[in-house]
C-alpha cells in the first residue's frame, strides 16, 4: 500500500521531524510499498504568510511562539479546530471571543491573540487545499506524527481526505496518540482507522505491507475498529538499534523550495536518536515527568554509533548541526569520547543529568555539545528530593558554573508548587539567586503540573494530589458534548495539598517569579570570575548589586578558595588551609564570610566556589584540561 506521512504544525520550523524520518528510512530498508514524507508544517508556514500578508521574519517569531511557549493553552490546536465535529455546532463569533478572553487573562499579549485568530479564520482553506494536494499523489494511507499543538492540525486534515476520498486509511501516531490517548482519538473521531500507540515501526512495516486500505492490520501498538468496539493490541517495547537514520531529503527538498528558505536554512538542526526510555526513570521516576508513557524501559545504541549517524547526517545534508532527541544521555557508553577524538566541527544538543562532574562536562564540549537541557528543575535540595531528580542544589550549581565555564548553553526551567513544598526551600532560593546572575538563568518559573503517565497523576493520592479533570484548554480544544475530554487530556487541574502556611507560600512563589526576572535581566552585564597565578589567586566580582570588585587571596586563603574549585569537601579544604598556615577557626570564618558573600556555596559535606575559573585559555581548550580530550589527539 503506498503511504504517505504527515508532519502537521506546529513542528519546529528548525527541525525536520525525527519521527517521520525514521519511518521513511525505515520504510525504505525494508522494502515495503512506496513511501513519501510531507512536511506540511512548512507548508502552512508559507500559506500563513501570505494570508496574514506579515513578513516572514516576524511570522517566524509568531509560528516559534506558538508553538515552543504557548501549547500549553492549546494555542496552536484551537487554530485547526473549526475542521473538527464539534466545532460545527458550535456559533464561530462565540467560539472566538471566549477563546480570545481566555487567551488575554492568561497574559497573551492582544496583538498575538489577533494573529491567533486571523490563522482560525484562515486555516480550513489550507486544510482543504492541504488534503486536495496530499490526495494528488495517490496514496493509499495518510499517517500523521502528533506531538503538543500536532493533534488537531492532523485531525483536521486526516477529516478533509475523509470527506473527500472516505475509501483511504487515515492513521495517526505519536505522543498524543500514547495508550488511553489513542483510544480516546478514536472513540471521539470516527474518520480515524487507525491509531498506534507506542512505537510505530512494527505497525508502518505492516501498513507498507498491506495490499489495500481494506487489509487487517495487526501489529504491536495498534488500536483498529470492529464494527462499533475498538480492538487494542497492547504496545511492545521495541529494539532502538533497528532504527536506522533519518532520511531528511523531504525535508531540505521542500524547504529548498520556500522564497525565504535562508531566513530558516542556517538555524536547522537534524534531529537524531541514540536511545529510548530513561534509565533514571526506570530507576527513580521523576514525579512529575509524563514523559515516555508505554516506553520507559531504557534502551540505547552502541557508542560507536554515534560517530557513524552523525557523519551520514550531516555529509548527506551540508548541515554541521545536530540534535539528540534522547530522554537521557547514556551513563557511560555514549560515543562522546569517540567524537571529541574525531575532532569535526560538528555541534549538538543533549539532555542530560545535572550531577556530572568536570570530566563529563569536559568530554561533552569536546565532543561539540553546545546546548544542554540538564532538568535543573529547583534549586533546593529539599525540593529536589520531592521531585525525586536525584541530585542536590549542590550539583545543580556545579554544573551551572562549568557550563558557564565551558561556553555550553544551559536551558532549564524552575519549578515550584510541588507536593510538600515549605516555605524554607522557597526562601533558601530568594537568597541565593542574586550571588548568581552570572550564570545561565532559568527560562521560566512555573508550577508543577499534573501530567498524564507521570506518578503524581498515576498516584494522586500518595502526594495528597486531587485530579480536578482536565486542564480548561481541552474545553476549547476538543469542543463538543460527547468528546471524551478526559481521555484525550494530557494535562490535568489539581487541587494541592492544603497547606497552614498558603497565603506565605504563594507570596514567596511571587518573589521567586520575580528575582529570576532580575536575573534575566542582570545577565549580560554581570561577571564574577577568578585567574590563578602559581602562588596566588585573582578573583574579579562584578555582579551587580553584590559584587565586590578585584581582590587577589594570597597564603592559606588562596588554597582554602582552591579546594572549593569545581567543588569540594568542606573538611579537607579546612585541612589543607591549615596546613598552609591557617588556625582552624580562621579557615571556618573566612569560609562563613565567603558564603556570606556568595563567593562559595556550602551544602555539607561540599562546597563550591560559584565564580567561573577564566583560564584564558579558550572553551575548547578548557574543555581538554578538564579530560574532555587528549592533548595530542
Amino acid at each position: 500500500m503506498k503511504l504517505v506521512l504527515v508532519a502537521p504544525p506546529w513542528n519546529s520550523l528548525y527541525r525536520p521531524s525525527i519521527q517521520v524520518a525514521s519511518l521513511m528510512a525505515l520504510a525504505v530498508k525494508s522494502g515495503g510499498g512506496p513511501v513519501a514524507a510531507e512536511y506540511i508544517y512548512l507548508d502552512w508556514f508559507e500559506f500563513a504568510v501570505k494570508e496574514l500578508d506579515c513578513g516572514p521574519e516576524r511570522f517566524a517569531t509568531v509560528y516559534d511562539t506558538i508553538g515552543e511557549e504557548l501549547y500549553g493553552l492549546g494555542v496552536g490546536d484551537w487554530i485547526f479546530g473549526r475542521g473538527l465535529p464539534g466545532a460545527r455546532d458550535e456559533d464561530e463569533d462565540t467560539a472566538r471571543a471566549e477563546y480570545a478572553a481566555f487567551l488575554r487573562e492568561r497574559g497573551v499579549s492582544g496583538e498575538l491573540v489577533d494573529f491567533v485568530l486571523a490563522m482560525r479564520a484562515g486555516a480550513p482553506r489550507f486544510v482543504a487545499e492541504t488534503a486536495e494536494r496530499l490526495l494528488a499523489t495517490g496514496a493509499q494511507g495518510f499517517g500523521f506524527t502528533t506531538s503538543f499543538s500536532q493533534l488537531v492540525p492532523a485531525l483536521a486534515v486526516g477529516r478533509a481526505i475523509k470527506d473527500r476520498a472516505p475509501d483511504r486509511l487515515i492513521f495517526l501516531g505519536g505522543a498524543n496518540c500514547d495508550r488511553p490517548m489513542g483510544e480516546a482519538v478514536m472513540r471521539t473521531y470516527p474518520f480515524v482507522d487507525l491509531v498506534v500507540q507506542g512505537e510505530g515501526e512494527a505497525a508502518v512495516a505492516a501498513l507498507c505491507a498491506a495490499e489495500g486500505p481494506d487489509t487487517p492490520i495487526s501489529a504491536s501498538g495498534v488500536v483498529v475498529r470492529d464494527g462499533s468496539r475498538l480492538v487494542v493490541t497492547a504496545p511492545v517495547v521495541q529494539s532502538v538499534d533497528a532504527v536506522p537514520v533519518p532520511r531528511y531529503d523531504d525535508y531540505f527538498r521542500r524547504l529548498g523550495e520556500l522564497p525565504w528558505t535562508e531566513l530558516i536554512r542556517p538555524n536547522v538542526a537534524l534531529p537524531f536518536q541514540m536511545s529510548r526510555g530513561c534509565w533514571w526513570g526506570e530507576k527513580m521516576h521523576c514525579t512529575f515527568c509524563g514523559e515516555n508513557g508505554s516506553g520507559m524501559p531504557y534502551r540505547s545504541k552502541s557508542g560507536r554509533q554515534l560517530v557513524h549517524t552523525l557523519r551520514e547526517l550531516t555529509e548527506r545534508q551540508g548541515v554541521l548541526d545536530t540534535y539528540a532527541v534522547d530522554t537521557i544521555l547514556a551513563k557511560d557508553d555514549n560515543g562522546l569520547a569517540e567524537l571529541a577524538e574525531a575532532e569535526v566541527d560538528v555541534t549538538t544538543f543533549f539532555e542530560v543529568k545535572a550531577n556530572l562532574g568536570p570530566k563529563a562536562l569536559g568530554q561533552l564540549r569536546a565532543a561539540g555539545v553546545m546546548t544542554v537541557q540538564p532538568g535543573i528543575e529547583s534549586l533546593s535540595t529539599g525540593s529536589l528530593r520531592l521531585l525525586r531528580k536525584g541530585a542536590t542544589a549542590f550539583h545543580n550549581l556545579r554544573f551551572l558554573v562549568l557550563c558557564r565555564e565551558l561556553g555550553i548553553e544551559v536551558g532549564w526551567n524552575l519549578l515550584s508548587a510541588m507536593p510538600g513544598e515549605q516555605a524554607g526551600m522557597l526562601e533558601e532560593q530568594l537568597q541565593l539567586i542574586p550571588f548568581l546572575s552570572h550564570l545561565d538563568p532559568p527560562s521560566t518559573v512555573s508550577k508543577v503540573r499534573v501530567d498524564r503517565y507521570s506518578p503524581y497523576f498515576e498516584k494522586p493520592d500518595e502526594f495528597g494530589i486531587e485530579l480536578r479533570g482536565p486542564e480548561a484548554k481541552y474545553r476549547y480544544v476538543h469542543p463538543g458534548a460527547e468528546v471524551d475530554r478526559a481521555g484525550l487530556a494530557y494535562s490535568f487541574d489539581h487541587d494541592e495539598p492544603a497547606a497552614a502556611d498558603g497565603e506565605l507560600l504563594l507570596a514567596l512563589r511571587r518573589r521567586l517569579g520575580a528575582r529570576v526576572g532580575l536575573w534575566k535581566k542582570l545577565h549580560e552585564q554581570s561577571r564574577f570570575t577568578y585567574r590563578l597565578g602559581p602562588t596566588v589567586t585573582a578573583v574579579h566580582d562584578h555582579r551587580p548589586h553584590v559584587g565586590r570588585g578585584r581582590q587577589v587571596l594570597r597564603g592559606w586563603e588562596n588554597v582554602l578558595f582552591r579546594g572549593f574549585a569545581h567543588g569540594g569537601r568542606i573538611t579537607q579544604a579546612v585541612a589543607t588551609a591549615v596546613e598552609a598556615g591557617a588556625t582552624e577557626e580562621q579557615a571556618r570564618e573566612k569560609l562563613t564570610g565567603w558564603a556570606d558573600c556568595g563567593w562559595v556555596f556550602l551544602e555539607a559535606p561540599h562546597g563550591l566556589v560559584l565564580a567561573v575559573h577564566d583560564s584564558g585559555r579558550d572553551d575548547l581548550g578548557r574543555a581538554i584540561a578538564l579530560g574532555g580530550r587528549s592533548e595530542t589527539a
